[in-house]
């Protein structure tokens, strides 16, 4: 028979159990917490610092080199610095950021400003600027984001920088963009708040659960202690029961808990444990990992998503350029490139309003989903979509853009006037001979696109946008 000694004994053992499986619980929790907090910052970090080199870069890919490295003061007014003021003064309008501008890097190894399209307070032709580490790495050749916020007169800003380069491969001047440290840190913040929000949610769940779950083994264990005083002749029937309900089980078990199970199976009374106590606290810890398991599967589609459109966006766009780069170096790719700009997106917003316009960005992300799939369309700033398709030759391309006028066409014809579509678009076949890089076969891309683009608005006979 089991003594009063060794039941009380028992429940002391029991209470202990699930203290440490509740403080494991917690423990598994907080550590979860701080690593989705850390992965949703490190993603949201990665995309803002996209965002701003994409900018600046699309900026500088626009700007003249060989006319940017001649700028003078003097040049203010003329029709080469109109122009660059023109491109830049473009992004600052239509592009959520503070400040666009371009620099230079002068002689001492400072950096002053060449162009800077602020219709406020503009810096004035070789003012000088703050240097920073990115603005260095800008200057021999390199786009980069600066790691820490500065402050200047106009106030705190992240900035990036890419350099502009002339004809012959050497950085003509800088484009810099700024984009308000506030903002930034504030959309941290927010990330951080739904990754704690997620985890108090998951630990009181999985604290109000271990609880319901220790009171019913309590009242089982209980029980089974009241019982086994006076059924002490059938604990060797019992004890083979739950060796049966426990054997494919024990190999998952550390060494410890597998021991106790099979000693209590041989019928020992004195160091017997309850096995539905680890039953319990396992599934509550693997009932936590599943929810944070599904937060983590959910983040990992919200890192290659565009929010308004749904494709892919310039996270996604990154990865497969840098497979495409490598398949370049091993002389193994095939593929094409299509480049799609929406024409007349700012008078839409303009007169329409943004929901009209948002609406219009939607929709031809959806014709050109169809047609491509998800997969294959990148939505990277602005009104400009890029689709990548690997073993694409023209008549396959061509194909494809009869289907995409295709799905416009219908569209148009089952909205009003108002948010009627067209879309300038171009495309390259990419051919090792004619480019040496990716980057190439894109601006042939963007050359055509743009051609498409001049032809729409020379048959319009209402003023261009």
């Amino acid at each position: 028979m089991i003594s009063a000694k060794n039941n009380d004994k028992k429940v002391r053992s029991s209470k202990k159990n699930f203290i440490l499986a509740l403080i494991l619980l917690l423990s598994t929790n907080i550590i979860m917490g701080i690593v989705l907090m850390s992965l949703s910052k490190n993603s949201l970090r990665s995309q803002i610092y996209s965002h701003m080199l994409d900018v600046s870069n699309m900026a500088a890919y626009q700007l003249d080199g060989d006319e940017m490295r001649d700028m003078k003061a003097e040049d203010i007014g003329s029709e080469k610095y109109n122009k660059a003021l023109k491109i830049l003064r473009s992004y600052q309008q239509t592009i959520q950021l503070d400040y666009i501008y371009a620099v230079r890097s002068d002689n001492d190894g400072t950096f002053s400003f060449m162009i800077d399209p602020d219709p406020d307070s503009p810096g004035t032709f070789g003012e000088s600027i703050e240097t920073t580490q990115a603005l260095i790495n800008a200057s021999k050749g390199t786009a980069d984001v600066d790691d820490v916020p500065h402050t200047d007169e106009w106030g705190r800003f992240y900035s990036a920088y890419s350099p502009i380069f002339d004809s012959k491969g050497n950085v003509a001047g800088i484009v810099g963009v700024d984009f308000n440290a506030d903002w930034y840190d504030s959309k941290l913040n927010s990330n951080r708040a739904v990754a704690v929000i997620i985890t108090i949610v998951a630990m009181t769940i999985g604290i109000i659960l271990s609880f319901i779950m220790m009171s019913k083994n309590r009242k089982r264990f209980n029980e089974m202690l009241r019982n086994l005083s006076e059924l002490d002749l059938v604990t060797l029937k019992l004890d083979s029961m739950i060796m049966k309900s426990s054997i494919k089980k024990l190999d998952f078990l550390p060494n410890s808990e597998s021991k106790v199970l099979k000693t209590l199976a041989s019928g020992e009374s004195d160091t017997r444990e309850v096995r539905n106590e680890y039953d319990e606290v396992s599934s509550s810890i693997e009932s936590v990992y599943e929810k944070l398991n599904k937060y983590l599967k959910y983040l990992d589609s919200e890192v290659y998503t565009d929010n308004m459109t749904g494709v892919s966006n310039k996270a996604a766009y990154r990865k497969a350029v840098n497979s495409i780069g490598e398949k370049i170096k091993e002389g193994k790719a095939v593929f094409s490139i299509g480049y799609f700009d929406i024409n007349e997106i700012t008078n839409i917003y303009t007169i329409y309003g943004y929901e009209a316009g948002d609406m219009v960005m939607y929709e031809t992300a959806k014709v050109l989903m169809d047609v491509y799939g998800k997969e294959n369309v990148f939505h990277i700033t602005g009104d400009e979509y890029i689709v990548i398709v690997e073993d694409g030759d023209a008549e396959k391309m061509e194909y494809y853009f009869r289907k995409f006028e295709e799905g416009i066409e219908k569209y148009n014809t089952e909205h009003n006037s108002q948010n009627r579509i067209t879309v300038g678009k171009g495309y390259v076949i990419y051919d090792k001979e004619k480019y040496p890089d990716y980057r190439s076969a894109f601006i042939a891309a963007k050359k055509r696109c743009d051609e498409d683009k001049a032809e729409y608005f020379k048959r319009k006979t209402q003023p261009i946008e």
